[in-house]
């Protein structure tokens, strides 16, 4: 299977998609009673259509202006080094969903020391320190945020 691709249509796509995701969550994320031109919502929709706006506009870059490399799929392809990395790179990102998922139930703070532990484990950090500099700072949020502050996190 041969695709032909360049890194601006794969971006753009991604951030087109996303931002048009993020669009329609709005309401259901931000519910304001407000009937004012500008309210709660107005900022996350300034900031999101901006984005959907740039990321069409780098997507019709890619597919109209960027030269093509051309990408053949194989049972070889899949076990390059390339491959590998990208894996280990959408492996992280599925930690942070699961982050999202976890911080409700179980807090901010175990969430994020598992999130810490779970990220330095597969990443093979033997050194202590690599352990101790993120927990502590975790431990500096939490009391700026609710003791100085008095802002409750989740």
């Amino acid at each position: 299977m041969k695709i032909k691709y360049n890194k601006e249509i794969i971006s753009g796509a991604i951030f087109t998609i996303l931002g048009l995701v993020l669009w329609f969550l709005i309401p259901s994320q931000i519910p304001t009673r407000e009937t004012k031109a500008i309210n709660a919502q107005t900022m996350p929709r300034i900031a999101i259509g901006g984005m959907v706006i740039f990321a069409f506009c780098l997507l019709m870059e890619g597919l109209f202006m960027r030269p093509k490399q051309e990408l053949v799929i194989s049972r070889e392809s899949f076990r390059s080094a390339g491959f590998k990395r990208e894996m280990k790179s959408i492996l992280y990102a599925l930690f942070l969903v699961v982050f999202c998922f976890i911080i409700k139930p179980l807090g901010f703070v175990p969430s994020v020391v598992l999130l810490v532990i779970a990220i330095l484990l597969y990443y093979g950090a033997r050194k202590w320190y690599y352990y101790a500099i993120p927990l502590a700072m975790v431990g500096v949020v939490y009391y700026v945020f609710r003791v100085i502050l008095h802002i409750s996190l989740p």
